[in-house]
């Protein structure tokens, strides 16, 4: 099979190329929200026009933090409440790559709270997903 321009991935679908294939399908519940927000995030990876190999994803723990093992670029998975300091010295280390933090709330507004004051204080370029 010859593959067509966008099918720089390993499937047959434009957005298989964020996608690590032998992770499909994913663990989440039916119904549940993160399948939801992980495929608009991808698109909105895809519409941006953003380079997998130029992106890191940084998730904590829980349901949600779960993303990052589903992704085809460099992913950490790091402890409850630390992915914003853990992006922080990503970014702060490779500026010149896209750093994005997918968690939950837990991560992100409770036990990470006080991470996101500083991130924000600090003026770090950061991608927040939930």
């Amino acid at each position: 099979m010859v593959k067509k321009s966008w099918q720089k991935g390993h499937g047959d679908h434009p957005l298989d190329r964020y996608l690590k294939e032998g992770r499909i399908p994913h663990i989440w519940c039916p119904g549940c929200g993160i399948g939801i927000a992980f495929t608009a995030f991808i698109k909105a990876l895809e519409k941006a026009g953003t380079d997998p190999d130029k992106t890191v994803v940084v998730s904590g723990i829980g349901c949600s933090g779960r993303a990052a093992g589903y992704l085809n670029m460099d992913t950490y998975h790091t402890t409850h409440g630390r992915a914003i300091p853990f992006a922080t010295g990503v970014k702060l280390s490779k500026p010149e790559l896209k750093t994005v933090v997918f968690s939950g709330d837990g991560d992100l507004f409770a036990i990470g709270g006080n991470h996101m004051i500083h991130a924000a204080r600090r003026n770090v370029c950061l991608l927040y997903t939930s």
